[in-house]
């Protein structure tokens, strides 16, 4: 995406930087469709093990410092995510994990990716009555994820918002189901754009 982009500002010399800009911002940034594969190589390079297993996921764009994730049944383990993490704001594009211990599966940690490195462990507050069987899925049964930026594009088509952008996608089981969700807002409007794990659209919704 990024030669692309390079190519159409040497061809257009007119484009202001601004307009530029928020076009950039508008695809999601650097949620490229390698950034999965990306940072999850890395974790299992880091863990050791082939077969991780996460709770939660989310891909946050850069500049991206206001984001809404609120669903009429948006899981518990999303809102404990939330809950702590207070601040994703980000300079660059950035992946973070909260995951399963290899050796340890009742317990959980979480991790960061950025510019090609995996963060230190975060470990996590785990209460007897979560389900993280129930919660948890296995990275390789989202293949949607190689999609990113078709998701990025369809949730922006959908939402027909005319400044809309993507600063942040969530991937985690609602219910039985394995849900890629994007966050789409504007200065007007905040909307929810859900694909299953093959990165089919369903539905988008006004929060």
């Amino acid at each position: 995406m990024c030669s692309i982009v390079l190519i159409a500002c040497g061809c257009v010399g007119a484009v202001e930087r601004d307009a530029f800009e928020q076009q950039i911002r508008a695809r999601g940034g650097g949620l490229v469709d390698g950034l999965p594969a990306a940072a999850f190589e890395a974790l299992r390079n880091r863990l050791g093990t082939g077969d991780i297993q996460a709770g939660v996921v989310m891909f946050v764009a850069p500049e991206s410092t206001q984001f809404r994730l609120v669903l009429a049944d948006q899981p518990e383990q999303v809102t404990r995510f939330l809950a702590d993490h207070d601040d994703l704001s980000t300079r660059e594009p950035a992946v973070h994990l909260r995951v399963r211990t290899p050796q340890r599966p009742r317990e959980l940690d979480d991790y960061s990716y950025r510019l090609g490195a995996v963060s230190a462990p975060r470990p996590v507050r785990v209460s007897a009555f979560d389900d993280l069987d129930g919660e948890c899925f296995t990275l390789g049964d989202v293949p949607g994820l190689t999609r990113l930026e078709s998701i990025v594009d369809t949730a922006l088509a959908r939402s027909a918002l005319a400044d809309g952008v993507v600063p942040v996608i969530v991937v985690s089981r609602f219910g039985r189901d394995i849900r890629i969700v994007a966050d789409v807002t504007s200065a007007r409007s905040d909307m929810i754009a859900e694909f299953d794990s093959a990165g089919t659209f369903l539905r988008i919704r006004q929060v």
